[in-house]
């Protein structure tokens, strides 16, 4: 061979190494199918001293440098395929349940590219961030402790803190954090800062990675991390505004008219104490005191989100709070024409299921129920959630059918 093919040849098969990597990234699980278990075999010439040489080919390596479109025809075959295996299941479940119709809006909604995402503590679960609840009660603990610690040293009790129990028992939680900040703010803001820091360190899998793909607009969420910045930066999608909870002059406003891609955090952020809306009184900060004032920037973009855009709420509970009651407000008015809104929840077995769909209905939702299994460890598995999501996507990309 001359040094000019060798040259030649030595050029061919970096090329070909580097393009195979990449294939096999991205492709992996259709050269398996397509290759089967075994590669197809041949010998080369034989000589008077030795056999053939024996060489062992992929039937995905010959088809690609062969004829490389026949190989995107076989994947774009594949795929298809792929796609109706995957989401075979999940369909004859909307099915079974009845809720193929609602589904089907829900996926029509997500086709005219209106919807806000309305992301709860649900979705930070997983990543071992504290529900409301459970941040309130371990507030209570840490003052508790406290409070032991004081009586220790000759110091009078924290009498309060029953008080707050007793709220808490009462599901009364505004005012329990009420309580709690007029006893000691300093530290329910650094409980705060320190319980939701920390997303850099997490590997963001499942749910949470469909976000960036129901929208390129508007986000909603009531949580204080950082999560849903992070996976829409991992996703090439960061947001270009900002709102955080009582934040003044964010210029939010102007960027959601403009269909800019921005997040509305409406506790505000964990990083900026500032912002919170956690106790009663930064509730009628945010959104009025004794009824609700729509001159307030966070009234005002809430309820201009809710009637231009198809909200879908996601890891939330959506209990009866100030957020719903403004829906309410905006629903009881007759101003406005409202959009259809979409709540994903669980399918649990009693009778709160009816009381749920009972609340939001009242203010224009519409629910669409996933089972929930457990997992290994007694957690429950949401999986079922993902699937419905990524179903959702896919029809309305074009790439499934219902």
């Amino acid at each position: 061979m001359t040094k000019e093919l060798e040259g030649l040849a030595t050029t061919v098969q970096k090329f070909k190494a580097s393009l195979k990597d990449v294939l096999d990234k991205t492709n992996a699980e259709f050269h398996q199918a397509l290759n089967g278990e075994s590669p197809i075999s041949f010998r080369g010439l034989t000589t008077m001293q030795d056999e053939g040489n024996e060489y062992l080919l992929d039937p995905s390596d010959i088809l690609f440098w062969h004829d490389p479109t026949a190989y995107l025809d076989e994947f774009g075959r594949w795929k298809g395929q792929e796609i109706l295996d995957r989401h075979s299941a999940i369909k004859d479940y909307l099915h079974e349940s009845d809720q193929i119709n609602i589904f089907n809006r829900f996926v029509d909604v997500l086709r005219k590219k209106r919807v806000a995402p309305f992301v709860g503590a649900g979705i930070s679960r997983p990543y071992k961030y504290p529900l409301w609840g459970e941040l309130i009660e371990y507030i209570v603990k840490k003052l508790e402790s406290q409070s032991i610690s004081d009586q220790k040293a000759g110091k009078p009790a924290n009498t309060s803190l029953q008080q707050v129990k007793d709220l808490i028992l009462n599901r009364d939680y505004l005012t329990a954090v009420q309580k709690l900040y007029e006893h000691n703010k300093v530290i329910v803001d650094n409980i705060i800062n320190t319980k939701f820091d920390g997303a850099e360190n997490k590997n963001l899998k499942g749910i949470i990675e469909l976000i960036p793909l129901l929208t390129d607009g508007c986000v909603i969420t009531t949580n204080f991390d950082k999560l849903l910045e992070r996976i829409f930066e991992e996703k090439s999608r960061p947001f270009q505004g900002f709102m955080h909870g009582i934040q003044q002059h964010s210029g939010f406003a102007s960027q959601l008219v403009q269909g800019s891609r921005c997040i509305l955090k409406l506790h505000g952020t964990f990083e900026v104490n500032e912002t919170y809306i956690f106790s009663k009184q930064q509730y009628d900060d945010a959104y009025g005191c004794d009824c609700l004032d729509y001159t307030k920037p966070l009234a005002k973009v809430l309820r201009q989100i809710f009637i231009s855009h198809s909200l879908v709420f996601i890891g939330c509970s959506l209990e009866l709070d100030r957020t719903l009651e403004l829906f309410l407000d905006v629903v009881n008015s007759n101003v406005f024409d409202i959009p259809n809104h979409f709540a994903f929840f669980p399918e649990f077995e009693s009778d709160n299921n009816l009381e749920k769909e009972t609340l939001i209905s009242s203010v224009g939702i519409k629910p669409i129920w996933y089972q929930v299994t457990s997992n290994e460890d007694g957690s429950q598995n949401h999986d079922q959630l993902e699937q419905l999501l990524s179903f959702a996507i896919d029809c309305a990309n074009g790439r499934a059918k219902l």
